[in-house]
């Protein structure tokens, strides 16, 4: 799962990079210090003498479980903001067996292989050359094996919603049988391996309250409290912060230029949902590129995953208003309209004007940047006091042409915003 920091624009694009470079340095390290680096180690617990690999990665997945279950349940973290991977059962499952053949024959899955080769280890170069060779190689046949990554598609789910249960039992159990496997592991590791529970073990051959027994009791104390705590996540209820909404109309955060929208649509991106809350018919006679047909009646808690980033349109500034205090309302924490609808997605878009003559050259270069931008939407540029040239739009239906005389369009850039995982 992925939390969605990025799409939210805590920081900009240049920074998520210093970011994702900080992150994976810091999970590198933790990785080798846990000896993950090294393959010996790695492939020692398909033999079950050493399974240090077990037991950490419990620890991390207990760790993480208690306490996004319990920072949920107290309201300081949103759990419907974190992206969950959709489920796909059949080709998970075979890619998993894969990748588990994979890590049985290298010695490393592909975090480790890098951390490996990053040390200087040959045989993780190795492994890692032979990973992306094999990414190369599933980019050539996926197109013959696409149907197949798609089969048996269940969505975004979670164990406690297939099975009806309850969050708090989940997280229970699985602490539980994180300590069980931490006391098998040991066990084989004593009896297989020949090794000794030493310091840090939770068999331990001494009597006194080691610091691992203490954490073991207040992982699985916090488990008890989880059992009998309810659901971590937030109520589906709509719930208005008035004061957060007027400022942030207020200061037009809530807003996207059609200039910009244009950008990210010829930019190819996908970090955003573009709805448009438009009739069927008004939608079916012209829409943006790439939109959704949603009206009004059909938004509620559910019309989207809450980490979306929304953007809503339509030709009607009231519809589009009450589209985004609803969402808003109901905890969508990224949502936003295109400033001036249609209209001025078409005048500034569609149908660009030209700059009078003797314009600067400035002027001329962005005039060319839209126009161009124009032409790719199946618009076309207006002259400084004509019709509208060749308005025909080769593929989309087009919109009709603005007046000569029509104002132009306000331009003026709102506060950049951020970025979504598909539409």
């Amino acid at each position: 799962m992925n939390a969605p920091f990025f799409k939210y624009a805590l920081f900009g694009d240049e920074m998520s990079l210093v970011v994702a470079f900080v992150i994976g340095i810091g999970f590198g390290f933790f990785l080798e210090r846990a000896g993950f680096g090294n393959a010996r180690l790695l492939a020692a617990q398909f033999y079950f003498r050493d399974l240090r690999v077990l037991k950490v990665m419990f620890t991390a997945i207990i760790t993480a479980m208690v306490g996004a279950y319990l920072l949920g349940r107290l309201g300081l973290l949103d759990l419907s903001l974190v992206y969950l991977t959709p489920t796909f059962l059949v080709p998970q499952i075979a890619g998993g067996l894969i990748l588990g053949a994979g890590f049985i024959i290298g010695g490393y899955c592909p975090g480790t292989s890098c951390v490996s080769a990053a040390t200087g280890r040959i045989d993780g170069m190795v492994y890692l050359a032979g990973m992306i060779g094999g990414l190369l190689g599933f980019a050539e046949v996926y197109p013959s094996i696409e149907r197949f990554t798609k089969i048996t598609a269940m969505g975004q789910i979670t164990l406690a919603r297939q099975f009806h249960l309850s969050y708090g039992f989940l997280v229970f159990a699985v602490v539980l049988m994180a300590f069980g496997a931490f006391v098998m592991a040991e066990l084989a590791e004593k009896f297989i391996g020949g090794k000794e529970p030493g310091p840090g073990a939770l068999l331990e051959p001494v009597r006194t309250f080691t610091p691992v027994r203490r954490f073991a009791v207040v992982l699985t104390g916090l488990g008890v409290v989880a059992l009998f705590a309810g659901s971590p996540y937030r109520s589906a209820l709509a719930q208005v912060d008035t004061k957060q909404l007027a400022l942030d109309a207020l200061r037009a955060a809530d807003q996207v230029t059609a200039d910009q929208l244009a950008d990210w649509l010829v930019e190819g991106r996908n970090d955003y949902l573009l709805v448009d809350v438009r009739d069927a018919q008004s939608f079916a006679a012209y829409h943006i590129p790439g939109a959704v047909n949603l009206p009004l009646s059909g938004l509620n808690h559910d019309f989207a995953q809450r980490n979306e980033r929304v953007v809503f349109y339509s030709d009607n500034a009231i519809h589009t208003a009450q589209a985004w205090f609803l969402i808003r309302s109901l905890g969508f924490p990224s949502v936003y309209i295109l400033a001036g609808g249609l209209e001025t997605w078409q005048e500034a878009v569609l149908y660009p004007r030209a700059p009078a003559a003797g314009a600067a050259p400035k002027d001329q270069i962005d005039f060319a940047k839209r126009m161009a931008v124009a032409k790719f939407f199946g618009g076309s540029a207006r002259g400084a006091t004509s019709e509208v040239a060749n308005p025909v739009a080769p593929v989309l239906p087009k919109l009709a042409p603005p007046s000569p005389t029509a104002p132009a369009p306000d331009n003026a850039q709102p506060a950049k915003k951020k970025k979504k995982e598909g539409c």
